[in-house]
């Protein structure tokens, strides 16, 4: 779970991400004489009030949009929409204040006379954006069994006592009959949880037709048989990626034996069954429609493409050269694995995948703390890719994949520390604490490892704890770095300091991040100006440091040996170590005072 200053970094991004372009500056007069950042808070906390409308009603942000009522005379009203569908006024105040501040009770008593003056139908009182709404809010006012449901939505997580007893007692007094009146705090969390729910996969519910089937009930139900290519081409592009959400890689476009795949089922639609191993899918549920053995319908439950992802991607690419023979056909096996399966669904995934080549990255997909930080960036409006897919191969900015999370964590996570700090925990009979050293050297020799799901490092890299903010500004800060590293090794002539630079860059930007905390920590998605300048600096200053004290390692060992074997680079780290607390104990220079 996020800490609460990076899910604020992850709303505050994604209402500006999703809302800005509709929600602009109010220019009118007053609002004159506002600062930028005032008319920035301002946007922000209207499009805070648009989306607790989409949280709420779940409509789309344009229609929320629509909802927005914030101004001058709107009666401390900021949103109002008609909920046909659950006989509901709802009616939003917001406050985007990054303290965390719940509206005042001043402010809640603005609203509660806001909607006295909408019940008594005085309009008159209100702005040309309430106004604009009149037709919606008269009908739902004289709609039986409605109610009026008022949302208190701002970046804390409860009311004040006093504001909170103000509005139970005009809840208290408009509800003597019926449910007239209700209030709700649409807090940090809450408003989090509706992004985060937002960003989850989607169930696949739908039915395919199987020809010349069988099937087993014990110990669990599977069914196997034949399926027609276009049914299956339909199946992915009524669907989407969603098809393939528990596989370990997604459709990686027409390269290699795909475009083999595309080619066959065009051209020798008769020959594909018999070339084609297949695909498996794994369901909640199979219901059986009446049918035979020659044919038959099945309506599957959140089911899922778990391998054959390439095969299922390039027969729908083969549609788009027009529509495929009826002749073209493969074999497909489902299993149903209920709705609490376990690990059922993970070890089927990893049995059906090992038989074709697959590396240590594609399984690290089945890890579900993957998908919890694809959701958590998502919601921010960043994009992860932690499965190989052809969308993943493009590298640009606001977008990674978990290789490049995966170096960036060991670059920049852990602390360096000293062989003496190591052998203390060890004689303490301590757990050995996380070493950066240890995992750049890996970075080094063998970067496989990092993202080996069943090995020791990747769990402290991705671990519970790390959320995708920090994940994502990690990332940034590596690309960074790593920027200016290459820039380094490509200005260099003389060829050993062009040998540093690009062997030493993941021990160098390991120090850089021992020196950075400052920077490092703070829950922000990009990087200041200012940051940006504070990194570069430490970067040289540390890159000349690291490189004197390698120097006379020279004389027996080239730098690629020294930054992949732990064996020498612990004791070179040690040096570091030692040099950078000299430096921290020698006394500041101060200047001389003026003779009295």
């Amino acid at each position: 779970m996020p800490t609460r200053p990076e899910m604020l970094v992850q709303l505050e991004a994604g209402l500006r991400s999703r809302f800005f372009a509709s929600v602009p500056k109010i220019t009118k007069a007053n609002r004159q004489g506002w600062t930028e950042d005032q008319h920035d808070l301002d946007r922000l906390s209207r499009a805070l009030a648009a989306y607790t409308i989409v949280g709420c009603c779940r409509v789309d942000d344009a229609v929320a949009v629509g909802a927005i009522t914030d101004g001058s005379d709107d009666h401390g009203l900021d949103a109002l929409f008609f909920d046909r569908a659950r006989s509901r006024l709802v009616c939003v105040q917001s406050k985007f204040k990054r303290t965390g501040a719940a509206p005042s009770q001043e402010e809640v008593q603005k609203t509660i006379n806001g909607l006295r003056a909408l019940r008594a139908r005085r309009f008159n009182e209100f702005n040309e954006a309430v106004r604009n709404r009149l037709d919606e809010i008269e009908e739902a006012l004289e709609t039986p069994g409605i109610r009026i449901e008022l949302h208190m939505s701002f970046l804390g997580d409860a009311m004040g006592p006093h504001a909170a007893d103000d509005l139970n007692g005009y809840a208290a007094e408009l509800n003597l009959l019926s449910l007239l009146f209700e209030w709700h705090t649409s807090g940090l969390g809450v408003v989090y949880n509706w992004l985060a729910l937002e960003q989850a996969p989607a169930s696949v519910d739908d039915q395919v037709v199987l020809e010349n089937w069988a099937g087993v009930n014990a110990p669990r139900k599977a069914v196997y048989g034949q399926i027609r290519a276009a049914a299956l081409a339909g199946l992915v592009e009524n669907h989407g990626q969603a098809l393939f959400e528990r596989n370990i890689r997604l459709y990686l476009g027409t390269v290699g034996v795909n475009a083999a795949i595309t080619r066959t089922v065009r051209e020798a639609p008769n020959d594909f069954f018999y070339l084609n191993n297949g695909i498996t899918i794994v369901a909640e549920s199979i219901a059986q429609a009446q049918g035979d053995q020659r044919q038959c319908t099945f309506a599957l439950t959140n089911c899922s493409i778990v391998n054959g992802a390439q095969t299922a991607g390039a027969i729908a690419t083969a549609t788009l050269g027009g529509h495929l023979s009826q002749e073209a056909k493969l074999m497909v096996t489902i299993i149903e694995i209920g709705g609490v399966a376990g690990d059922l669904g993970q070890r089927i995934t990893k049995a059906r995948n090992h038989q074709n080549v697959v590396r240590g990255v594609d399984f690290a997909a089945l890890d579900p703390n993957q998908e919890r930080l694809r959701q958590e960036l998502a919601a921010a409006g960043a994009i992860y890719f932690y499965r190989p897919s052809a969308e993943a191969f493009a590298r640009r900015d606001g977008a990674f994949s978990l290789e490049d999370a995966a170096v960036a964590l060991a670059c920049l996570r852990f602390k360096a520390r000293s062989a003496a700090e190591l052998l203390a925990a060890e004689v303490a009979r301590r757990p050995r604490p996380s070493n950066a050293i240890d995992f750049v050297t890996t970075a080094k020799k063998e970067i496989g490892r990092l993202w080996d799901q069943g090995g020791a490092l990747y769990g402290q890299l991705f671990s519970a704890d790390l959320s995708g903010v920090r994940m994502y500004r990690l990332v940034k800060i590596y690309r960074f770095i790593d920027q200016i590293l290459a820039g380094s090794e490509g200005a260099e002539s003389s060829y050993q300091r062009r040998m540093f630079f690009r062997h030493g860059r993941y021990f160098i930007m390991a120090f850089v991040a021992h020196r950075s905390l400052d920077v490092i920590e703070k829950p922000q998605l990009e990087l200041s100006v200012e940051e940006q300048a504070l990194l570069s600096q430490r970067t040289n200053q540390l890159s000349e440091l690291i490189y004197s004290t390698s120097e006379p390692l020279q004389g027996y060992k080239g730098y690629l040996g020294i930054f992949r074997n732990l064996t020498d680079a612990q004791p070179l780290a040690d040096t570091v170590l030692q040099r950078l607390a000299a430096e921290d104990v020698q006394p500041v220079a101060r200047p001389a005072l003026p003779p009295v």
